[in-house]
């Protein structure tokens, strides 16, 4: 079902802020914030949930301490794509653990991976045993990332 921000009032919006910046709040504290009754405040998240608006909840995890924070942005074409094609990669790239992100684009490359190992000798393996392996690659670019000036989780609302 497709939703549209328009179908939100302002207490539904202060609701995603609040929980953008801490999912972890019971609905108890969540009400209080908002300055509704629990039971409202309940209805309301889970109405959000069953629209979509909120698709889950997670826990933001240290890179560096899970011995993932060497981050590469890594840009493929393919010689040639066509829908199994597609599918195929879109598949395949859903089995690889060192990609956290991937996305298909348009411009330069067909797909952008954000692939996050423990380091350069990890990355390297991961280009020769698993992207390299994967048939109708014609290029990949990597783009090493140096620092993380800004990360963000939420929107602005």
């Amino acid at each position: 079902m497709e939703t549209y921000i328009h179908e939100l009032d302002t207490i539904d919006i202060q609701i995603l802020r609040i929980l953008q910046d801490n999912s972890r709040l019971t609905t108890k504290e969540l009400a209080q914030k908002i300055h509704l009754s629990v039971t409202p405040t309940y209805e309301r998240q889970r109405r959000l949930e069953r629209m979509g608006y909120i698709k889950g909840y997670v826990a933001v995890l240290d890179a560096n301490k899970m011995e993932r924070g060497f981050m590469v942005f890594c840009n493929v074409s393919m010689k040639q794509i066509n829908k199994q094609i597609a599918n195929n990669f879109c598949v395949t790239v859903g089995t690889w653990n060192e990609v956290t992100e991937c996305y298909n684009i348009s411009g330069d490359g067909d797909y952008l991976l954000k692939v996050c190992v423990s380091s350069m000798q990890k990355y390297q393996q991961f280009i020769l045993d698993k992207l390299g392996d994967f048939p109708y690659i014609s290029q990949v670019r990597s783009f090493f990332v140096m620092d993380t000036l800004k990360l963000t989780y939420g929107f602005p609302m």
